[in-house]
């Protein structure tokens, strides 16, 4: 009864917010570097090596019609562009499929030295944003008040809507062997989705830009061979990540503990006012394959929810110096590698 009671209070307040205007927030993954290029596109070629990333969040799983995310992306340095080049692709999927978004974009990566140990890197993201909402299935808080309002309504008319647009970004970075810092600002034009029903409910959706900073750094306990990870090899690497999303302002701050190859995290995730989840990862890794695992545990009041689970997988493929040519064998030996987490 009391669960019945929470799921009660979160579908009215939903429903209540979206009869006028909603902001929307994008989906957060709590393994940020397991998925750098929903990050930062700054992060696109940072391994040079072609990469793959394949991320599942199940947000809220004890609560019916509740979040479910998921991501993939291929990035890859391209020595004659100059730069590394990205593709990348995400779902969320919200209400048991009532609110579906997809986002799929390609990006460019330019990378610029500044001195022996100091390196820049700025992108530019090129995004397709696909909006769909199930009207048919959607009830808001007037349909709650008066039921007999939608009886009059051909059922047409509720049918699903589907709006689309483009969408741009922007992230830049900067790393040394032992320090890396990046910003990152999505959204860079308007969205605004609105859809008006006949009973006269408007329903209004606008994505604010969201801006991202991060700053981390590695720190070597232990390393048999300076320019390879080995069994045994200890790192620590701290971590924060801030994001802004019109009224959401959340810090992320914690580390990751390497022993390689594995691999376990622990952060908290708040705003200015409360604690919103502590994080705990896992993550085994072995040259070309990588996993990792992850939980939220709820810290607000509001009980029940079942936490996050969120998986990720990456694969990364060698790359074959002997079939590059000299120039861009001079270019991997001048642009080495972003030392960053990758859980």
């Amino acid at each position: 009864m009391i669960l019945l009671k929470k799921r009660l209070f979160i579908l009215l307040t939903l429903f209540t917010v979206i009869t006028f205007s909603s902001f929307g927030q994008d989906p957060h993954f709590s393994q940020f570097y397991a998925n750098p290029l929903y990050l930062n596109p700054a992060f696109t070629g940072t391994i040079n090596c072609p990469r793959f990333s394949i991320l599942f969040r199940d947000q809220w799983p004890a609560i019916k019609n509740n979040f479910i995310t998921s991501s993939i992306s291929y990035d890859q340095y391209i020595y004659e562009l100059h730069g590394g080049i990205g593709v990348l692709a995400t779902a969320d999927i919200q209400g048991g499929g009532i609110f579906q978004t997809y986002n799929a974009g390609i990006i460019y990566n330019f990378r610029a030295k500044v001195s022996d140990r100091f390196n820049l890197q700025f992108a530019l993201q090129g995004n397709y944003l696909y909006n769909s909402i199930n009207l048919d299935r959607l009830v808001l808080a007037s349909d709650l008040l008066n039921p007999q309002s939608t009886t009059d309504v051909p059922k047409e008319l509720y049918s699903n809507v589907i709006k689309s647009q483009f969408d741009a970004g922007f992230g830049m970075i900067g790393y040394t062997p032992y320090l890396f810092f990046g910003l990152a600002i999505h959204h860079l034009l308007p969205l605004q989705l609105s859809y008006l029903r006949t009973t006269g409910n408007k329903f209004e959706k606008i994505w604010e830009p969201k801006w991202t900073a991060h700053v981390g750094g590695k720190i070597t306990i232990s390393q048999k061979f300076r320019d390879e990870n080995n069994v045994g090899d200890i790192f620590l690497y701290p971590t924060i990540v801030f994001q802004s999303q019109g009224n959401f302002n959340y810090m992320h701050e914690g580390f990751y503990f390497n022993f390689y190859p594995f691999t376990i995290g622990a952060w908290v995730r708040h705003n200015f006012k409360n604690m919103d989840a502590f994080i705990l990862s896992f993550g085994v890794e072995y040259k070309i394959f990588k996993i990792g695992y992850s939980y939220d545990f709820n810290l607000t009041k509001l009980e029940g929810t079942g936490g996050a689970h969120e998986v990720s997988l990456q694969f990364i493929i060698p790359c074959n110096k002997d079939r590059m040519s000299k120039n861009a064998q001079k270019r991997s030996a001048r642009f080495p590698s972003v030392e960053c987490p990758s859980f």
